[in-house]
């Protein structure tokens, strides 16, 4: 622990020294850093060498990070095929490494590494983003998430709650009546479900300086809602699991892409850099995890970028616009809503606990009352395990709802580059003033 606290406060030094440098500098920082992990990549991961060597990669040629068209971009299913011992670096112990996993929203799980101190550096990064938007270390900090994360503490400083993001939304209130938080970190959809349930009476309880919300797309119909509800600011992140922080909003409400973390690229549909303002693919580059690097690492996400400079002054990048989808929510027979992110976060929490359980899903509501799981078993699947599963989505839904698990050999993908692991033939069927309270 006293090793991890090191690194993470020098880590905290280092984000927001960088928050003081130009472009040029980051830029050229960045560079180097990205030609590091590729060369180390190919030194000492599997799975980078056997790639490259096949594609008849000249190492010695990636001189710059316009180089990094000279390689092939790579997948999940790339990753988790080859997960462990072929995309971990050979200088690292598995056992010695921050395990996590993620579905993402596409229903297939992901495991992954980092090192303590790229853990350290990933904490610090989301720190960073809330001392930008006004965070100071005797706030109190309250997150609804799937699981708790380990966050330390330091007396009265840096204080954490957190909230289980699968609960009901009424006991999600009284939790947040009872945590009185300074910053209110959040899904998206979850925080819009729980302005809209709020009460004059909750709001004299619940009174953020300040909100956070991550992990999917948000639209500003729900931020201003929000915002409104609360009475304070409400920013905005765009951050992967296996990644971290990849951007957020500063106070003047412009992404920026933190390119000290990650670096990111967009291609127009034939793999060539998209132009400024030009749609494109955002593919990502990790500088930091040395046990387990992602190199031009697909996610699916679309997005565009901009070449101008925010009057913040800080020198990072500017993400135009984030084009990814969002999943369905779940409208039950009562009406009553449900989050995409509550379905989702319970699949992650048993992929989590269970990591060969399954290997994709997607999950269908076909009428109101009748929800078919369609399902690649894993490698160590289990009855036992998948019912602690289902049961826990029956808690969530708290009426009659029928769940029929369907096996499969795979799920297809039928348009666009990602597959929705969440979808509502219900809620498709809804009006737009149903949508206005849904992701």
């Amino acid at each position: 622990m006293i090793r991890f606290i090191f690194y993470l406060a020098v880590s905290v030094i280092k984000v927001h020294f960088n928050n003081l440098l130009s472009r040029k500098r980051l830029l050229k920082n960045t560079e180097k850093r990205v030609l590091r992990t590729i060369r180390r990549a190919y030194e000492d991961v599997p799975y980078y060498k056997k790639l490259y060597d096949e594609w008849g990669v000249d190492i010695s040629e990636i001189k710059t990070i316009d180089d990094l068209r000279l390689l092939p971009c790579i997948t999940k299913d790339e990753i988790r095929e080859n997960f462990p011992g072929g995309i971990i670096s050979r200088k690292n112990r598995l056992e010695k490494c921050h395990y996590s996993a993620t579905t993402g929203s596409t229903g297939k799980s992901l495991p992954f590494v980092f090192t303590k101190s790229t853990f350290a550096f990933y904490i610090a990064t989301g720190l960073r983003m809330y001392t930008m938007i006004g965070y100071r270390p005797w706030h109190k900090m309250v997150y609804i998430k799937y699981t708790k994360l380990d966050y330390p503490r330091f007396g009265p400083f840096f204080r954490t709650e957190h909230i289980p993001s699968t609960i009901p939304v009424e006991q999600q209130i009284a939790q947040l009546r009872n945590a009185k938080p300074d910053l209110l970190l959040g899904y998206a959809s979850i925080v819009f479900e729980i302005a809209q349930k709020l009460t004059a009476d909750d709001l004299q309880h619940i009174r953020p300086k300040f909100i956070g919300i991550n992990s999917e797309l948000s639209t500003q119909h729900q931020r201003d809602f929000i915002s409104q509800v609360f009475g304070c600011p409400v920013y905005d992140e765009y951050s992967t699991e296996e990644t971290w922080m990849v951007a957020s909003q500063c106070r003047e409400g412009n992404y920026h892409l933190y390119i000290d973390n990650v670096w990111v690229e967009f291609l127009d549909k034939n793999g060539k850099p998209a132009r400024p303002g030009e749609q494109g693919e955002m593919v990502l580059t990790t500088t930091r995890s040395s046990a387990m690097p992602f190199i031009r690492y697909r996610i699916g996400d679309i997005g565009r970028y901009s070449d101008s400079s925010c009057t913040c002054s800080l020198g990072y990048p500017i993400l135009k616009s984030f084009e990814g989808r969002s999943d369905d929510s779940f409208i039950l027979p009562s009406g009553k809503y449900i989050s995409s992110l509550k379905i989702l976060n319970t699949f992650t929490k048993y992929i989590k606990k269970y990591l060969y359980l399954m290997e994709e899903f997607k999950i269908i509501q076909k009428d109101s009352g009748f929800v078919v799981i369609e399902l690649v078993r894993g490698s160590e699947y289990n009855d036992q395990h998948f019912q602690e599963l289902v049961d826990s989505l029956h808690a969530i839904f708290g009426e009659p709802v029928t769940i029929s698990i369907e096996f499969v050999d795979h799920i297809e993908i039928k348009n666009g580059i990602k597959r929705k692991a969440i979808e509502s033939w219900v809620n498709n069927r809804e009006n737009d003033t149903v949508l206005t309270s849904a992701v």
